[in-house]
């Protein structure tokens, strides 16, 4: 009689899977074998993948180290009132133009082009000021909405009143900081007002106190908004 037919249902069960995972471990062997080259290449090229990730993260790291310390240097030279000295530098000191350039891709090289736009703005260099700010492509909110205020800033030197309003705007819905957001909004209800738009003014004056009341803003758009109803007809709150 065949010792199969002898075994419990357990037994025969156990051997049945036994077969199975054999089976599967033989076709999984023809299957490296057929494709080792192709399952060798991949792997090697994961590892390569994953040991390049890491240099570059080092690389990057090291970058920034060197990018925010040089930038410290720059920016206590332009607190000193040197912002021609703190753009372009000299034989002891490397120049927000220069850091802009090499590491602009970093936080702190991207932070150099809004120092450099305030250097040129102090300066009274605008259009170099527009450009500079108009470069900044860091992924920090406040900071490129700064550099947009920094845009609204030079277009209010140019006497660009509506654009700059749009600007202010533009940095207010950047912003994640509210005190920002309420400044930016407030600064486009005077932008607004230098173009000769009072109802926009208005308009915007009431969206600072609507949606930041408890911020120094909003008392700023109120003493705005007094101020112009007797153009607008509206009673102010």
């Amino acid at each position: 009689m065949n010792e199969d037919f002898k075994k419990t249902p357990a037994e025969q069960q156990h051997l049945m899977e036994s077969d199975n995972q054999t089976e599967k471990v033989d076709r999984l062997l023809d299957f490296f074998l057929i494709h080792k080259n192709t399952i060798i290449a991949v792997a090697v090229a994961a590892i390569v993948a994953a040991g390049t990730l890491v240099f570059l993260n080092q690389r990057n790291y090291s970058s920034e180290e060197d990018a925010s310390r040089l930038l410290s240097e720059a920016a206590a030279v332009m607190d000193d009132g040197d912002f021609r000295r703190a753009l372009d530098g000299d034989a002891s000191l490397k120049g927000l133009r220069e850091l802009s350039e090499i590491h602009g891709s970093s936080p702190s090289g991207n932070f150099a082009k809004i120092l450099a736009g305030d250097c040129y703005f102090a300066l009274g260099e605008t259009d170099s000021a527009l450009q500079a700010y108009g470069s900044y492509a860091g992924k920090n909110k406040n900071l490129a909405a700064a550099a947009t205020a920094g845009e609204a800033a030079c277009l209010l030197m140019k006497k660009e009143f509506t654009k700059a309003s749009a600007s202010l705007r533009k940095a207010s819905e950047t912003a994640l900081n509210p005190a920002l957001k309420a400044l930016y909004l407030s600064d486009a209800a005077d932008a607004s007002l230098d173009a000769g738009d009072v109802r926009e003014a208005a308009t915007t004056a009431g969206q600072v106190i609507e949606n930041y009341p408890g911020y120094a803003s909003a008392a700023k758009a109120r003493t705005l908004l007094l101020s112009l109803a007797p153009l607008t007809g509206e009673t102010v709150r």
